[in-house]
């Protein structure tokens, strides 16, 4: 009977063990990526708001890449040592304080959108600019490009102190 007594306990512990494993969600991969890229991504765009250059080297593959989107000459692919050039070139035209406020990110895999608000003033005046900006993460977990999308109009007008006039054409 003991042996009966023995088995009957084994296999209530094991159909106990097999529920509560149901009750806890098992990550896909596919998850724990999009975990592992949200982390690396919030790490770089904080380091990169706070000016921590080192801490948001660390996170690029040595071939990384940074597209600014738009039709301004500084519209165009960086590697990193001209990105550096074009961020102390960015930084000249603004006044007072850089302001950059996260306000979302999407997340799959190995590719990430961080959605910000900068607030700040430049040569022509108050400069709040909405960006979006991709990241994309290779295999190793580094990230391989960012691209920037924000309005260049705005840029061109209150960094450039630019004019921009259009006519207006009837339909």
């Amino acid at each position: 009977m003991k042996n009966l007594k023995d088995i009957i306990i084994s296999i209530f512990a094991i159909i106990g063990l097999l529920i509560s494993c149901e009750n806890k969600p098992i990550k896909s991969q596919q998850e724990i990526q999009s975990q592992e890229t949200r982390e690396i991504v919030l790490k770089a765009f904080n380091a990169q708001i706070d000016g921590e250059i080192e801490v948001m080297k660390s996170l690029l593959a040595d071939d990384w890449t940074f597209t600014l989107t738009g039709q301004l000459d500084i519209s165009k692919t960086y590697n990193w040592e001209d990105f550096l050039e074009f961020a102390g070139y960015f930084g000249s035209l603004l006044k007072g304080d850089i302001r950059v406020e996260y306000k979302s990110i999407l997340v799959e895999g190995r590719t990430a959108m961080v959605f910000a608000q900068g607030r700040m003033e430049g040569v022509g005046g108050k400069y709040e600019n909405d960006y979006a900006i991709k990241y994309t993460l290779n295999d190793a977990g580094k990230i391989i490009a960012q691209k920037e999308y924000l309005s260049d109009i705005l840029l061109a007008t209150q960094l450039y102190g630019q004019e921009i006039c259009g006519e207006k054409k009837s339909l």
